[in-house]
């Protein structure tokens, strides 16, 4: 009998917590609500059903922390830990997967509770405390929740929705619940997400599966024309936004259909498991299906059949239906009431979405600031079973008008199927037939077999069912159960037992069908009932209650037994019960809640008690005995075993035991069943267990006995001396031997067992201190049968064992002819140490060591690793043999899989593939010995130096690489959010230069935003730290504040005229303030994560002026200007602050798209137009739901729509998306039928359709869009009055969007020959007659235009640039020559004429594209490509003849547009490459086209031609330095921009756009992005930069404004940004490229930099001196360098010991003296601590220097001092080569030396030897630690054994000379003198009796000696001191 914890009253935490919730809003408080609604919402709150209707319930699961995990936490560097709690939503429990190793489960568990009642929920997590107050979750729902439980991990990450995570780990430790209402489902999560998803029918049950979950519909009919047709009641949901899909159901017999049976009731589903155990009304039996994923042939079979059938499943009742919820261990089902119905509609709920996440958070980390079981606790089971009362429901009009909908919708694909497997066989089953169970689970025993049992209430009943190979597909159920007693049952899955309630009354544990043993629970306090109170006076026996009963008042039989004497709670017998006892009550009605080892008692009144069973141990130590003993006994001996060690560990009255007394009963016990039976006068035995069962009895028995006596004195002395103990108490006669216990035959295999345990344990160091109880124990069972070289071993470990000698038990003859497995005493004794050092010494005849899985694996994984390391692969398992032992308990567990390795690659990373598969990791290899640790250290640092390239974090975490670390966690499913943190002390790409302020400057800086707030970063203050030029980029865009006008008030001029002229000064500043947006959108493009909460702020585009003296503010007021001169820039104010938002930025969802929009001004919803089209082109307009798409179009404000629609279709470039293909089509004409409705539809709105066709269509070559974009391309004015305004543009952008669609495919599309792309738009490039029209529309152009007439010709004014760009980008970089040179321009004067000079920069262009690969960036190519015919001095004009007549305009108006064009054919080219001789090329031509006005060209040419191209070869210049901020452009833009005022009338607003446009590329994104070289960003750039700007701001007429802001498509962030990974600062570094075809390392501008384009590089490497090398490496780890690039992110690296960063030594002068001790040949034997501090800064020498090593010679005494030598030596060593993980490997070699010099120990000595063995055999270099410096102090430890060799003399020739040692010469040696004899025979390899047969009686010399011991082959060491010993005894 066992004894459960005091049980305490058990209160759900969440009933407290719902006395105090105010409950449900009231809808009375809302209002502006109609009365009609408010008046069915009242009827609907109607209740006429029973007033409990809405009971409670609850669900209790474990959580669990791993201790040891925790306490590694702990040791993280501060920086980390405090990031992670700042950021981490708290990792919620995990569900532990099955282990065989039950016994080794450190944890320590508490539990979360999910209470409902009515409308609300609580989660809560811990156990309940009156100290402290636990963290608590509420949430509330509209309706009253019918069921609640917690969801497993796959489904909330399950279903379609599955995210692919490489490393991380931060999503697999998702935690949460779901709650069911009325018509919705609602999935909370851990880390702040939330799930709606409304319901389609109302649900009676919800079953977990390992797929999600399943949900059985209320039962009802749907009546369809006089028909009753039952429809599918089983539906599955694998994730809260998957579709519910029906279940399909394959019975025994194959047949295959929906689940709709009427007679099928579902009894049990679990979440770990995906078997279903239903009971069938028609057969009375249950039976079992397991559900997995159907098949295409069984969707379709069941798609052809009739939906016909009987009826639905029935409700399953509970046996408790009145005042007690049911519950199911390993199952959850929910019954209760369903009201009303609602439509569908899937999506994440949003509602306050940032204060639930933050919320969350807190209430997680409330948890992880509890202590020990309350804190970060990381373990779940099984749902629970929770049930609400149930109601009735009828059909609802709704579903009948479904029913008969006469359209039916898209049928919805089964997933899931339930595949019959087997059914119960009730034959010889005494019960009641037709017996439906009440409850069900599944169970694991203590032999790993599995059972699905299930109760019968009625009968009182559990019956267990036996699964075979589960959870494998080859399941086998047994056709046989078994069935126990009992009134209710629950699994303990954490004891792998079965608390079971018998008939009686009494609480016993089963383990499968096995009873393990009563509980004992104490009393309970109930108040008296009337009715029980009257049962239980009825009750026949009133007598004093069992022991072995739950509680005392629990009815019992009728006849008393010996059993009631037995087990009386006490000797004084209690009066007799009367009616007002408390206790009369205490009658258990049932268990529930089973977590852990707990679990809840119900009793009557609503009462209920919660109890803890004691688990079946404690401690590391016996748990591993119990393991190996798993692996060595049959099934029925250990299961015997098990029973009998939990009974005797926990009887009643017992308390916690120390690691000595457990093993004490444990021993006890073993030695009991293995038939060693102690006498009783065997002091040892009967004091060894401190409680026993017998206790009372003999306490009752010794009464008598009241004083005390000399032999008990005499005893307690005995007892107290360890010495006397050991030589008094070997008596050996009485002890005796039973050879008919069940595990005698079983003692040599427990024997070597427990050996191969004990070596073990001399591997972990945290095991160390239970080797001496291992030891006592082995040492005696080898004395006693005898085993010489075991009790050798033994011996050598712990000396005190010599004095122990004689048997206590005599095994004979007979006895070992009973036993079993003999030989598997191996002699000599095994030995982990000596294995290894025959390794070392590659001693292949040593013999090999026997493993036994589960008892000695890591001995096993240790020896084959050091063999690997030592001697390779081939040879790892030379030292090593399986040892197995047949019919145990562990083959019912799966093996383990097989390991392998890559022989091809360097040692060192075999052995790191090795460790992997090992589960090894660092800190498991620093728990190691220290020679182990030594030894695999320094094979690691092989590769720490040369890491491998592209492997797991794991690889990298093991050689101590924490930077390739980080990078490893850059997998291609890189998580958005950690590019980006709000923790001040982790620096990143938008990291402020300076700590936030909240003095009032930064306030005031927040009331003038100018949307530039966040610029002043850490990046740039690296990239540029010695000038301005930030601050000056940042003042020449700013558009929010007022411009000076600086004008004085000339003599004479009257106030009218000057208050006129600083108005037409305003006007010429506001043009170029109204183009500051354009450039500020690309100076801040991607530089902000906005918070969910607050909109975003757009800057105010700021028109007014403003005096420097009286500071009066000017308006335009006097003058004329245009009314809607604000529009567009307005429009593109919102793009630049739309496009500040990252596209990593999360929560931008529809929700807050929509909640950013404002509401009055007509200029602020033009900003929000500009505002949607920048989301668009950062990709957040995917979330933007089609209800809020509709909104917005349905206004029909033009500037919304032309954003929207923009937005949309750059969000879905390339996709073909259906969508939005028909959004576009409703405002594109030529798409939509020739019968459709005509829209007037604004002109730029169809032209900005036309650019989102193409680009949704991109490069996708689609026919129908081709064909149709041609047409537009060229579509005729008219009919009347319509398409007789800015037809360029719509011509234009049809071109554009053409070229998108067939970008670079040529002629190579075969769908698209037949439509002669090439030759018809050569056609509306030079002209011709105009051809008839074809299409849907060409009825309609049957009418001409009554406005434009255009002859019978077509107007290439209108179609050629559309045409021109369109050949370009369709034929890019496809070198057809036969097209290029339809783009080569007229070589002579006369066809000169023929073609507008603007045409031919189009050309030039489309020239360019085409032959993209003839580009250069030099000077000749670009002037060569004026035609030759027509060159002429710049500088003095054509030559003419006096014969011709030459067009002086039109040749040099051609020579600028062509050598512009040509200009912007290399600024595309070579955009972002930062090329120098591109720089040289086109800052000649700027300087030229400077230098034009008032020459030749600057006469002929005119003012706005060289304009025009001197910002087109501006713009190509800042492409070229795309992001580098590159200060000599910046000049020359800033004086471009300097030109105002009427003397500058050439300059435009065209010209401010370009040049702010050129200023924005020069700092694109802050300095973090470049442009990239991809066909569609050459494509994107051709639309954004198309050479026509506008004239002023409201000009559209060629070019769509909002087209400009496409660049964006063209952006790509190529920043390498180095971070110091200890520091977690940015900083500087050299980086090294190796492009593709080349040999040599180029060294390129030190990071933080842009790096070339990828694809021309191979290698990317840090070969900075201060730093470890990094390399990224194509086709190996390139990946992470594109996922780091693309999200911005910082690429760590990690910085030497000693030197210095860029930034704090900018010369490496300081470094110098950091090189000098660096150096390899530099060694050091004195060492001042000053010289330490002044080589590193760094923290931890500091406080090592200041803590132990500042110390005077004068006040310590000498040994001290000398240990801080030693001690600094050791240090300088491990800091100068930067190997500070070397220091404790040196520290602890110090402190095994010092402790073999004090007092020694076999674990001491045997590192030491190890070591020496390994620096003598190991063949390569010892790059890891300081050979020198470890031998120096083994030499003065040889020199200390050589002292002790002499002193010790005479035992040590006793030892060598006679076979045993004598105990009465040993007992004069002290226990220091012992420990150091036992320490040299161990270092020197002695043996006893080693010189018995050596022929040495003559022989007195030294050669003597060493001829004689040679031909023993003994070893050098031991030879020596064999020859020491005996010449000293010579002599």
């Amino acid at each position: 009998m066992i004894e459960a914890a005091e049980p305490l009253e058990f209160i759900p935490q969440g009933r407290l917590a719902f006395e105090e919730h105010p409950g449900p809003l009231d809808t009375k408080n809302h209002l502006l609500l109609p009365s009609e609604y408010i008046l069915l919402q009242r009827l609907q709150n109607v209740n006429i059903s029973e007033p409990d209707e809405h009971n409670e319930f609850w669900c209790l699961r474990e959580i669990y922390e791993d201790c040891s995990e925790r306490k590694v936490q702990a040791r993280i560097v501060k920086p980390q830990k405090k990031q992670t709690f700042s950021k981490q939503k708290f990792k919620p429990p995990k569900i532990p997967q099955p282990t065989h190793d039950y016994m080794c489960d450190y944890v320590i568990n508490s539990e979360e509770e999910l209470y409902i009642k009515k409308h609300t929920a609580f989660w809560t997590r811990g156990i309940s405390d009156d100290d402290i107050v636990l963290p608590r979750l509420c949430f509330t729902c509209e309706t009253p929740i019918k069921f609640g439980f917690f969801c497993n991990k796959s489904f909330i990450i399950g279903g379609k929705h599955k995210k692919n995570n490489a490393e991380n780990d931060n999503e697999d430790d998702i935690s949460a619940v779901c709650l069911i209402d009325s018509n919705s489902l609602r999935v909370y999560c851990s880390n702040g997400e939330d799930f709606l998803n409304n319901l389609e029918f109302p649900v009676s049950n919800v079953w977990p599966t390992r797929f999600g979950i399943l949900l059985e519909k209320v039962a009802s009919k749907t009546v369809v024309q006089n028909m009753t047709i039952a429809m599918p009641r089983l539906f599955s949901l694998s994730h809260p936004l998957d579709e519910i899909c029906p279940v399909l159901n394959k019975t025994s017999t194959n047949i295959i259909s929906y689940l709709i049976e009427s007679d099928y009731i579902i009894i049990f589903s679990s979440e770990i498991s995906d078997l279903l155990l239903l009971y069938d009304n028609k057969i009375g039996k249950h039976f079992v299906s397991r559900l997995r994923r159907a098949t295409e042939e069984e969707i379709n079979a069941v798609g052809g059949q009739n939906e016909t059938g009987v009826s639905v499943l029935h409700n399953f009742n509970s046996i408790n239906r009145g005042g007690v919820n049911s519950y199911s261990h390993n199952s959850m089902k929910f019954t209760g009431a369903t009201s009303k119905n609602s439509t569908t509609n899937y999506g994440r709920s949003s509602l306050a979405n940032s204060n639930y996440s933050s919320y969350i958070s807190k209430f997680f980390s409330g948890a992880l600031s509890m202590s020990g079981a309350f804190g970060n606790l990381n373990r779940t089971t099984p749902l629970n079973h929770l049930q609400s009362t149930m109601g009735q429901h009828s059909i609802l009009m709704h579903d009948m008008r479904k029913g008969g909908q006469s359209q039916p919708s898209k049928p919805i694909v089964p997933e899931l199927c339930l595949e019959h497997i087997w059914t119960e066989n009730i034959f010889g089953n005494n019960r009641e037939f037709c017996e439906i169970s009440s409850k069900a689970f599944l169970h694991t025993d203590l032999l790993g077999e599995t059972f699905l049992c299930y109760l019968l209430s009625r009968s009182s009943k559990l019956q267990l069912v036996r699964l075979t190979n589960y959870p494998k597909k080859i399941l086998q159920i047994s056709t046989m159960s078994t069935t126990i007693p009992a009134k209710d049952a629950v699994c303990l899955e954490r004891m792998k037992m079965i608390a079971v309630l018998d008939p009686s009354g009494s609480l016993i544990l089963y383990t499968g069908g096995i009873l393990v043993s009563k509980v004992h629970v104490g009393p309970v306090i109930m108040p008296p009932t009337g009715t029980i109170l009257t049962s239980f006076i009825k009750s026949p026996n009133l007598s004093f209650p069992r022991r072995s009963s739950l509680l005392p008042t629990v009815q019992k039989p009728g006849d008393s037994t010996f059993d009631d004497e037995l087990h009386f709670l006490s000797p004084v017998h209690p009066l007799q019960p009367t009616a007002t006892n408390r206790c009369v009550n205490a009658v258990c009605l049932g268990l529930r809640d089973p977590v852990g080892n707990r679990l809840t008692l119900v009793y009557p009144s609503d009462k209920m008690y919660r109890i803890a069973l004691p688990l079946i141990n404690e401690t590391k130590f016996i748990s591993r005995c119990i393991s190996a003993l798993r692996q060595i006994l049959k099934k029925e001996e250990f299961l015997q075993m098990i029973i009998r060690w939990y009974a005797a560990r926990n009887p009643p009255g017992s308390r916690d035991y120390t690691i000595e007394q457990e093993w004490k009963v444990f021993m006890n016990l073993l030695l009991e069943l293995m038939g060693l039976l102690a006498s009783n006068n065997d002091t040892s035995a009967s004091t060894s267990t401190s409680f026993n069962a017998e206790e009372p009895k003999k306490r009752k028995k010794n009464d008598e006995i009241t004083e005390g006596t000399d032999e008990d004195w005499t005893f307690m002395l005995k007892i107290l001396d360890g010495k006397t103990e050991n030589n008094t108490l070997n008596i050996t006669n009485n002890n005796r031997i039973d050879t008919n216990a069940c595990l005698f035959k079983k003692v040599p295999s427990i024997f070597c067992g427990l050996h191969l345990l004990y070596e073990d344990f001399k591997l972990d160091e945290s095991l160390y201190d239970c080797l001496p109880y291992l030891a006592k124990f082995l040492h005696q069972m080898a004395i006693d049968m005898e085993l010489t070289t075991y009790i050798f071993h033994y011996t050598l470990d712990f000396p005190k064992l010599a004095f122990k000698t004689s048997k206590e038990f005599i095994f004979t003859e007979q006895h070992a002819a009973q036993m079993l497995h003999k030989e598997f005493l191996i002699e000599p004794a095994p030995s982990i140490y000596m294995q290894l050092e025959y390794i070392l010494k590659g001693n292949l005849k040593a013999a090999r060591y026997s493993y036994v899985d589960g008892i000695n694996n890591l001995s096993r994984n240790i020896l084959q690793i050091i063999s690997l390391i030592m001697h390779g692969h081939k040879k790892s398992k030379n030292w090593i043999k399986p040892l197995s032992f047949s019919e145990t308990v562990e083959t019912n567990y799966q093996n383990q899989p097989k390991r392998c390795i890559f022989v091809n690659v360097p040692r060192s990373e075999q052995v790191i593939q090795l460790l992997i598969m090992m589960g090894i990791k660092r800190k498991d290899i620093e728990r190691l010995p220290i020679a182990i640790h030594l030894i695999i250290a320094q094979c690691l640092e092989y590769s720490r130096l040369n890491p491998p390239i592209g492997c797991t974090p794991a690889t990298y975490e093991l050689i101590l690489r924490s930077e390739l670390v980080e990078h490893a966690k850059l997998s291609a499913d890189f998580v958005k959010k950690n590019c980006h943190t709000s923790n001040p002390d982790i620096e990143d790409s938008l990291s402020a230069r300076c700590p936030p302020s909240r003095s009032g400057i930064a306030k005031m800086e927040a009331i003038l935003d100018d949307g530039m707030d966040n610029i002043d970063t850490k990046l740039l203050s690296l990239r540029f730290p010695d000038d301005m030029r930030i601050a000056e980029v940042r003042r020449l865009l700013t558009s929010s504040e007022s411009v000076l006008i600086d004008i004085t008030q000339s003599p004479g001029t009257s106030d009218h005229d000057f208050i006129e002229e600083q108005e037409k000064q305003l006007f010429a500043m506001c043009t170029r303030t109204m183009t500051l947006p354009m450039g500020r959108g690309m100076f801040t493009l991607r530089t902000s994560m906005p918070t969910p909460t607050e909109s975003m702020p757009i800057p105010k585009l700021c028109l007014t002026g403003k005096e420097p003296i009286k500071g009066a503010t000017i308006e335009m007021q006097q003058i004329e200007f245009p009314a809607n001169m604000s529009l567009w820039p307005t429009f593109h104010n919102g793009v630049a602050a739309g496009l500040k938002i990252s596209p990593n930025a999360r929560d931008v969802d529809s929700t807050w798209i929509v909640y950013n929009k404002p509401k009055g001004q007509t200029d602020i919803s033009t900003e929000h137009a500009g505002f949607l089209m920048a989301l668009g082109l950062n990709g957040h307009l995917k979330t933007l739901s089609f209800m809020s798409v509709y909104e917005y179009l349905v206004k029909c404000d033009e500037m919304t729509s032309i954003g929207l629609l923009l937005g949309i279709s750059a969000t879905h470039r390339g996709t073909m998306d259906n969508t939005t293909t028909k959004l576009l089509s409703v405002h594109i004409e030529a798409l939509l039928p020739a019968t459709a409705l005509e829209l007037d539809i604004p002109q730029n709105i169809q032209v900005a359709s036309l650019m989102g066709i193409g680009l949704v269509y991109q490069s996708t070559a689609k026919r129908h869009i081709a064909e149709v974009l041609l047409q537009e391309v060229g579509r005729p004015p008219g009919p009347e009055m319509e398409n007789s305004i800015e037809r360029e543009s719509y011509a234009l952008t049809a071109g554009l969007a053409l070229g998108l669609v067939t970008l670079g495919q040529g002629e190579s599309p075969a769908g698209l020959r037949d439509l002669q792309l090439p030759d018809t738009l050569h056609y509306y490039m030079v002209g011709g007659n105009k051809r008839n029209l074809t299409g849907s529309q060409k009825e309609k152009y049957k009418l001409p235009s009554f406005q434009v007439r255009e002859g019978d010709n077509v107007n290439i004014d209108v179609t050629a640039p559309g045409a021109t760009l369109a050949l370009g980008l369709m034929f890019f970089n496809t070198n057809n020559r036969a097209v290029a040179e339809w783009m080569d321009p007229p070589n002579t004067r006369y066809l000169l004429d023929l073609v507008r000079p603007d045409l031919l920069l189009l050309r030039t262009i489309a020239r360019g594209l085409i032959l993209w690969s003839n580009i250069e960036p030099s000077e000749n190519w670009l002037f060569n490509q004026f035609p030759e015919n027509l060159r002429f001095d710049i500088m003095r004009g054509a030559t003419v003849k006096d014969s011709e007549d030459i067009d002086h305009e039109a040749i040099t108006q051609a020579y600028c547009n062509i050598i512009a064009g040509a200009a912007f054919c290399i600024g595309i080219k070579y955009a972002g490459t930062e090329n120098q001789e591109a720089f040289k090329t086109l800052r000649m031509a700027i300087k030229m086209f400077l230098g034009f006005p008032g020459k030749y060209i600057g006469e002929f040419a005119g003012r706005t031609t060289i304009e025009t191209s001197l910002m087109l070869i501006l713009v190509s210049i800042s492409l070229v330095f795309a992001g580098s901020g590159d200060l000599e452009i910046l000049r020359i833009i800033r004086y471009l921009r300097s030109r105002i005022g009427p003397q500058h009338s050439q300059v435009t607003y065209g010209s401010h756009l370009a040049i702010h446009m050129s200023l924005g590329l020069l700092f694109l994104g802050a300095g973090r992005f470049t442009i990239a070289k991809t066909p569609e960003a050459v494509a994107a750039l051709v639309c954004a930069f198309f050479p026509k700007f506008p004239n002023h701001s409201n000009d559209n007429r060629y070019h769509l404004q909002a087209f400009r802001h496409l660049y964006v498509l063209a952006v790509e962030p190529r920043l390498f940004l180095p971070r110091d990974i200890d520091t977690k600062k940015l900083c500087l570094c050299s980086i090294s490229v190796l492009e593709v075809g080349s040999k040599e390392l180029k060294r390129i501008p030190m990071a933080p930099c842009m790096l070339p384009n990828l694809d021309t590089l191979q290698k990317v490497i840090v070969d900075d001196p201060n730093y470890w090398p990094v390399c990224f490496e194509k086709n190996r780890n390139w990946q992470q360098l594109i996922n780091a690039l693309k999200n911005s992110a910082c690429i760590d690296i990690k910085k030497r010991s000693g030197c210095l960063s860029h930034l704090e030594d900018p010369d490496r002068l300081k470094s110098l003296f950091a090189q000098t001790l660096t150096t390899e040949q530099y060694n050091c034997w004195e060492i001042d601590t000053k010289t330490l501090e002044r080589f590193s800064n760094e923290s931890y020498v500091i406080a090592f220097t200041d803590r132990f090593l500042h110390m005077d010679k004068d006040s310590v005494n000498d040994i001290e001092y000398q240990k801080k030598q030693q001690l600094t030596l050791l240090f300088y060593n491990a800091v100068i080569r930067d190997k500070m993980h070397v220091l404790p490997i040196y520290l602890a070699i110090f402190d095994h030396i010092c402790r073999i010099k004090k007092l020694p120990s076999s674990i001491d000595v045997w590192q030491i030897k190890l070591i020496d063995t390994y620096i003598d055999h190991y063949q390569k270099d010892h790059i890891l630690f300081s050979k020198e410096l470890v031998n120096s102090n083994l030499e003065r430890l040889k020199l200390y054994f050589e002292n002790s060799l002499h002193e010790l003399n005479v035992y040590l020739k006793l030892f060598v000379s006679t076979s045993s040692f004598d105990a009465s010469i040993l007992a004069d040696l002290s226990t220091a003198d012992m420990a150091r004899l036992m320490a040299i025979i161990n270092y020197y390899n002695l043996t006893p009796n080693v010189v018995e047969h050596l022929n040495i009686s003559n022989t007195i010399c030294y050669e003597g000696y060493l001829y004689e011991l040679a031909k023993n082959k003994l070893e050098p060491r031991t030879i020596f001191s064999l020859i020491k010993i005996l010449l000293q005894n010579s002599d």
